[in-house]
């Protein structure tokens, strides 16, 4: 008989999932559905619950926003904006009756392991180090150090230090805890005093099956491509490309999609195609028709999914060292590095060569391709899942 995982999250997946943390949270636990009964508890934000059925052993109870949540709003409504907002209330809310309490204890009862993607919904799980039931943390990021990171408002930073505490204790009470990339591993035995033994590796991942044969010849002007979620990242990485890359390089059309659009719609550029989200069959679309993949990031943690996708689709990618983190490509073998100050020279300098840039290309998607599948990266979770039974 299977066993039992219940997996909680502060966001709900979509499918099929095209952005960030929802490919991860999907692919992750479809993969290991082959293995265990998987139940994803995540928040929304509509009026109405529902239960997707993905497969028999597969399903995700999406709760309904909490009654509370206007009352807690108000309250917050000067301690945080924007960004910050939600993640505070889910640190509030844990305070109160919560509806999503009311979820978790009834799945608790039969579930054999639960997985914590996240410190923020810590204190819903009211029976954390006081059961026999495995914990698991299966980080997307270092989330305190993320937040320290990003978090712009003044208010909402005085909540760091109890980000900070949520994460200190869930990491040294889990029995289990996952990073996703080597940097990231070595920071949470630093930053909370953690046995090396207990923390393993789970890195973003990527179908390398789902992609469209790309285009061999270049048609017309270059097309260069960035895809990304609404996330402070994200749209300081598009607000460069618009009033840096877009002037400099008056040769090259800029196509931006993914909710990292909206704060740039009244934008008129010649040279820039604000898309807005995209479905999948879009999405894989563009990754076929893009001469070039950027990646300006200045901030962020975790492996950058977009980066895996652009290579594992064989696109050329030009990237600062922020937006490849974790991945160890070297420079002009499997991406073009590139920083805010030599970002357009270098695009400049290399959108034509198109030979180096299909070369550079096939190796970057080869690199990334025979390391990084879901399916790959699922079967080690499975075995190390296995072990904490075998002890």
């Amino acid at each position: 008989m299977m066993r039992k995982i219940l997996v909680l999250n502060i966001f709900p997946t979509v499918f099929p999932p095209t952005s960030g943390g929802t490919l991860r949270y999907f692919h992750i636990y479809n993969e290991l559905s082959h293995f265990y009964d998987i139940t994803l508890l995540s928040q929304t934000n509509s009026k109405k619950g529902k239960v997707i059925k993905y497969s028999s052993s597969f399903r995700e109870y999406k709760a309904e926003r909490d009654p509370l949540y206007s009352q807690i709003r108000q309250k917050l409504l000067n301690a945080a904006s924007g960004y910050e907002l939600p993640l505070i209330m889910y640190l509030e809310l844990a305070n109160y009756p919560a509806l999503y309490k009311n979820y978790f204890e009834k799945l608790y009862q039969t579930s054999d392991i639960i997985i914590h993607e996240t410190p923020y919904l810590l204190d819903y799980d009211f029976h954390f180090n006081k059961d026999q039931k495995p914990r698991i943390y299966n980080s997307h990021n270092h989330d305190y150090s993320l937040a320290k990171q990003i978090w712009k408002d003044e208010k909402a930073r005085e909540y760091l230090p109890r980000l900070y505490e949520a994460e200190q204790r869930l990491t040294s009470h889990a029995d289990l805890i996952y990073a996703t990339s080597a940097a990231e591993r070595e920071e949470f035995i630093k930053d909370y005093r953690l046995d090396p033994q207990k923390i393993m590796l789970a890195p973003n991942g990527i179908n390398p099956d789902e992609w469209l044969p790309r285009r061999k010849k270049p048609a017309g002007r270059p097309k260069a491509l960035f895809i990304g979620a609404n996330y402070p990242p994200n749209t300081q990485a598009v607000k460069f490309i618009i009033e840096h890359l877009a002037d400099k390089c008056r040769d090259i059309d800029f196509i931006i999609a993914g909710g990292c659009c909206r704060p740039f719609q009244e934008l008129k550029k010649n040279n820039v195609k604000l898309l807005g989200r995209v479905q999948h069959k879009k999405k894989l679309k563009l990754f076929a028709e893009a001469d070039i993949a950027i990646n300006p990031m200045f901030s962020g943690a975790g492996v950058n999914l977009k980066t895996l996708e652009f290579l594992s689709a064989g696109i050329p990618l030009f990237s600062t060292l922020c937006g490849v983190r974790g991945l160890e490509l070297i420079n002009r073998k499997h991406y073009i590095h590139a920083e805010a100050q030599d970002f357009a020279d270098k695009l400049n300098q290399f959108s034509g060569s198109h030979k180096f840039l299909e070369e550079m290309a096939a190796c970057g998607q080869k690199h990334i391709n025979s390391r990084y599948s879901w399916r790959s990266i699922a079967k080690k979770i499975h075995n190390d899942i296995e072990e904490i039974f075998s002890v």
